[in-house]
C-alpha cells in the first residue's frame, strides 16, 4: 500500500513537471500569480484583473489554463463575466511551481 502511494505521488510529480515544461516563461509567471491568489485548491479568479496587475495579456492566462487543464492537473471552467472557476486536480503542481519560482518583474 505504501509502495502504491509512492508510485502515485511519483506519477503526479512527473505529470506536474511535464505540464509546467509545456508553459512559456510568461505563462509560468501568470500561473504563479494565480496560485498566489487561489485560496486553497479551488476558487474563482478574474483573469482580466490578474492580467492587468501582472501587466500581461489575458490570452497568456487563458493559454496557461488550457495547457494545464489538458494535462489534467487543473480543472478550469469559465463563468462568463463572473470569472473563471479553478480547481487543482494534482496537488503536486503547486510544489513543482514553487521549485521553479521566478520573481515577478517590478511594476
Amino acid at each position: 500500500v505504501i509502495h502504491e502511494r509512492q508510485e502515485d505521488k511519483a506519477a503526479q510529480t512527473r505529470s506536474a513537471r511535464s505540464a509546467i515544461n509545456s508553459l512559456s516563461y510568461s505563462e509560468i509567471l501568470a500561473m504563479q500569480r494565480i496560485f498566489e491568489e487561489l485560496d486553497g485548491d479551488e476558487g474563482l479568479l478574474v483573469a482580466s484583473r490578474i492580467a492587468d496587475e501582472a501587466e500581461i495579456t489575458r490570452s497568456v492566462i487563458v493559454n496557461a489554463l488550457r495547457k494545464l487543464a489538458s494535462a489534467n492537473v487543473i480543472e478550469s471552467r469559465s463563468l462568463g463575466m463572473k470569472g473563471t472557476y479553478l480547481r487543482v486536480l494534482n496537488p503536486e503542481i503547486r510544489k513543482e511551481f514553487e521549485k521553479q519560482w521566478y520573481s515577478h518583474p517590478k511594476s
